[in-house]
């Protein structure tokens, strides 16, 4: 995990106040669209920073975040979202997400950060950091909480940088894919779920 967690301590530098981050495992970007309410393709293939832009626009528009990027990677899509996005991290997203397989998401805001693992439409486990509590730096949710603590057992932080890059290399221990650079600036389809009636 170590390497891991060095390698994500640079890619977190992309994300701002927020990071809004899911996996899904065995949907392809169509039906994952679905899920996030954007079922219709909107013709827009974006990268992490143009997503960025174009997410502050519609959230203007629309009054809240209402914007992602997905794409594939490896037998996953993925899907980020614009600063304050967080419907990724919403219960019943995940539920409908890993009702046929596995999600992943790692949501870290002003003031919450937190890591989640669903399967078959349940969770099976969450970590909420304490912030400044390196003793016992998660408190442990899901239908089995103590699941993956032989990996989270050996993080010792309450940071928030040191926590986007653990949840990261978690997902990248449970997934077997690394989010990469190339990913992240690489134009994937751009997902939005508000009818903007003045989107032009």
């Amino acid at each position: 995990m170590r390497e891991k967690e060095t390698y994500y301590l640079d890619v977190v530098g992309y994300f701002d106040e927020t990071m809004c981050v899911t996996w899904a495992e065995g949907l392809d970007v169509n039906a994952v669209a679905v899920v996030f309410g954007s079922g219709l393709d909107t013709g827009r293939r974006y990268d992490i920073v143009e997503a960025e832009n174009e997410g502050f626009e519609a959230r203007e528009i629309a009054g809240w975040p209402c914007s992602a990027i997905v794409g594939r990677l490896g037998d996953w899509t993925v899907v980020v979202e614009p600063t304050y996005g967080d419907k990724g991290s919403d219960a019943e997203t995940l539920r409908d997400l890993s009702a046929r397989g596995r999600a992943l998401n790692v949501f870290s805001g002003v003031t919450s950060h937190a890591f989640d693992y669903w399967e078959a439409g349940k969770r099976v486990t969450s970590l909420t950091l304490r912030e400044l509590n390196v003793a016992e730096p998660f408190h442990r949710g899901g239908g089995s909480p103590h699941l993956l603590d032989d990996v989270v057992n050996d993080f010792h932080s309450g940071e928030v940088v040191a926590f986007r890059a653990f949840a990261l290399a978690l997902c990248e221990h449970l997934t077997q894919e690394r989010l990469t650079h190339d990913w992240l600036f690489t134009k994937h389809r751009w997902l939005l779920w508000e009818d903007l009636d003045d989107w032009s």
